[in-house]
């Protein structure tokens, strides 16, 4: 499943990232990705963020969530940009984190068709340990992604890899490992997921129903009524969500 990346997504993420500037910082930073944006010293900083939220947005459009929307309650969530959102989406009741990864040309292709092995690098989905142990018991769903293009000025579509439920990530891979099974040494201990562990996005709307309530308009939030309206609005309008 591929969604289009519009340049309405690119604008929204940007602005996003660059409004929550000083309040925290990207757990992590990825060297691959800013060699590329040395022209644009904001875009390079934001990077992670960007695409992060433009995977939050395609990944929405994919579940039949209005992508605007998911992003108004993300402020409304975070407090107004104040801290980390705890999860990226709200799907039947299901907590969901939406992960994008990015993976050599020459894998690119197996992994998006599900037909790469655990054996082989870039075989499995990772989970780092400690984002595992500070979010594992508030998310019930991670799903993976990927974008087209390490330029998010320059990528054309985000593809939905798959998602697979924290219950069945800790009975797959309990333990944080330092080596994949292809025996490629991590930059960082992760619970490593086969990727053909995973189920395809188009079973996701036939999960069963959850508990978390999801607000289809924002604001029926309860957040809308506690935090400043002023301010909210002038995030939602510097980043083209009013």
């Amino acid at each position: 499943m591929k969604v289009k990346i519009t340049k309405e997504m690119f604008d929204v993420a940007y602005s996003l990232s660059k409004q929550r500037q000083g309040r925290f910082r990207n757990q992590f930073t990825t060297k691959k990705l800013r060699e590329q944006l040395s022209d644009d010293p904001i875009l390079e900083k934001h990077v992670e963020g960007i695409f992060g939220y433009i995977g939050d947005m395609c990944a929405s459009v994919a579940l039949g969530i209005d992508p605007k929307n998911a992003m108004r309650n993300m402020v409304l969530d975070t407090d107004l940009l104040s801290h980390r959102d705890e999860c990226d989406i709200i799907f039947r009741g299901h907590r969901i984190d939406v992960k994008t990864e990015f993976y050599p040309e020459e894998k690119f292709e197996s992994v998006i068709n599900k037909t790469i092995s655990k054996r082989e690098t870039y075989g499995c989905r990772l989970i780092n340990d400690n984002q595992f142990r500070e979010n594992s018991n508030g998310i019930d769903i991670y799903l993976y992604g990927t974008i087209d293009n390490l330029d998010p000025r320059k990528a054309e579509y985000w593809y939905g890899i798959g998602w697979i439920t924290t219950e069945k990530a800790k009975e797959i891979a309990p333990e944080p490992m330092w080596w994949s099974p292809s025996g490629a040494r991590l930059w960082t201990p992760a619970h490593c997921i086969p990727n053909e562990e995973l189920s395809g996005l188009e079973d996701l709307p036939l999960i069963a129903q959850g508990t978390h309530p999801y607000y289809g308009n924002y604001i029926d939030n309860p957040k809308f009524n506690e935090l400043d309206k002023n301010r909210l609005a002038e995030i939602l309008k510097i980043a083209g969500l009013e």
